[in-house]
């Protein structure tokens, strides 16, 4: 797709700036994700923290809708300082309050914030990307992006450990302080000069239903998002609830991380040069629902066997979100914002369905080795979906 022109080196720093910004804001992410629902499980006293995530993303999911028309008029880079900033002063905020409802209450703020400054990082990205390159560009910043996440569990568990919450709100602060005196600095020429397209929710949902693959990709993207809601939100309390101490969650999680930034990178370029999207995807997709099978089995708190497995479902995972992002970038322009945003709430909605239905299961239940049998289900749908995919073209 026809994108706006940019120089070489223009194209090149932006595109190495974004990946800078990427590592951290990854880590910043990485920092707090596994560990949330610990907080909010301290809050409520319950394993069953649904209800906290359902506010977070329908609050994303509204936002997003909104978020276009926001960005035509005020510009990327305006509205990513002004998001910053709100961040910024929610960690501040968090500085004075013990674990209580109102701080969870201000992580809520904080969560939703970071899940539409995750969007608007895409918008910009794909403003550079070329479509002959778009699987190297993307696979570089997913690689990068993911390092801070690999980084990140590791971290916070351990500063979770040794100094609480407090600790690991202060280093978050540090980052985005970091952040937002980078964009000030070096991003601020991306101006919001888009194409208004005005379209509204009914149309850009129509776009998507004519489009079958974009229809497809997303779908496929919900049960991406879904496996991973569960695994942020449920796998660190199962792994306490078998006894595994924070220190070895911390180490699990930063190897289980490890190839998305090892993985990214070589998928994109194979994208690009040798093989279709479609094959890749659907060998992440089995990796991932085998690895679920074994976790289901597993009920020790065997630290070799766990990380192993954890490993695994995520080589799965790191070529599914990869071949996810490719696939859908080459069939749009960086004009093309409410259909960026519109396909990013697959996210908040996976949360959100994933939130209701792990929290009906487990009222019946009251296991919660059932989010692995409720996520193999969803998967499984999602590689029958794959199958429809039509594969694009590969650019020797």
């Amino acid at each position: 797709m026809a994108k706006r022109m940019y120089t070489a080196y223009a194209r090149n720093y932006a595109v190495q700036l974004i990946s800078f910004l990427g590592f951290a804001f990854g880590l910043s992410m990485a920092l707090l994700s596994y560990v949330i629902s610990s907080y909010f499980q301290e809050v409520s006293g319950s394993d069953n923290v649904s209800l906290f995530y359902i506010c977070i993303f329908t609050v994303i999911l509204g936002t997003l809708f909104a978020l276009n028309h926001v960005i035509e008029r005020v510009g990327r880079a305006k509205t990513l300082m002004i998001l910053l900033a709100v961040q910024i002063g929610v960690l501040c905020a968090l500085q004075f309050f013990d674990i209580s409802f109102f701080g969870a209450f201000l992580l809520i703020v904080y969560y939703v914030v970071y899940g539409i400054i995750w969007v608007i990082f895409d918008i910009i990205l794909e403003a550079y990307s070329e479509d002959e390159k778009t699987g190297r560009v993307r696979g570089a910043y997913l690689s990068v992006l993911n390092i801070g996440f690999l980084i990140g569990p590791m971290l916070s568990t351990y500063i979770l450990e040794q100094y609480g919450f407090h600790m690991i709100f202060t280093v978050t602060l540090l980052i985005y302080i970091l952040i937002f005196l980078t964009v000030f600095v070096a991003l601020n020429d991306i101006q919001g000069h888009v194409v208004k397209k005005n379209l509204s929710t009914k149309k850009i949902f129509n776009q998507f239903r004519a489009k079958k693959n974009l229809f497809y990709a997303y779908c496929i993207s919900y049960t991406l998002r879904f496996f991973y809601a569960v695994m942020v939100v449920y796998m660190p309390l199962y792994l306490r609830f078998i006894d595994v101490s924070w220190q070895e969650i911390g180490v699990m999680f930063s190897i289980m991380l490890i190839p998305f930034s090892i993985v990214q990178y070589p998928a994109g370029l194979l994208a690009d040069k040798k093989y279709g999207e479609k094959e890749m995807l659907i060998i992440g997709l089995v990796i991932m629902i085998v690895s679920l099978v074994c976790m289901y089995i597993i009920s020790v708190p065997h630290f070799v066997l766990w990380t192993v497995v954890l490993f695994v479902s995520r080589v799965g995972a790191a070529f599914v979100e990869a071949m996810l992002d490719i696939y859908f970038y080459k069939q749009i322009t960086d004009n093309d914002i409410a259909i960026i945003n519109f396909f990013r709430t697959t996210r908040a909605v996976a949360y959100i369905t994933s939130a209701v239905i792990v929290g009906v299961v487990m009222m019946i239940t009251d296991d919660l080795n059932c989010i692995f049998a409720v996520s193999c289900a969803v998967l499984m749908c999602g590689l029958g979906i794959a199958t429809l995919l039509r594969d694009t073209a590969v650019k020797k």
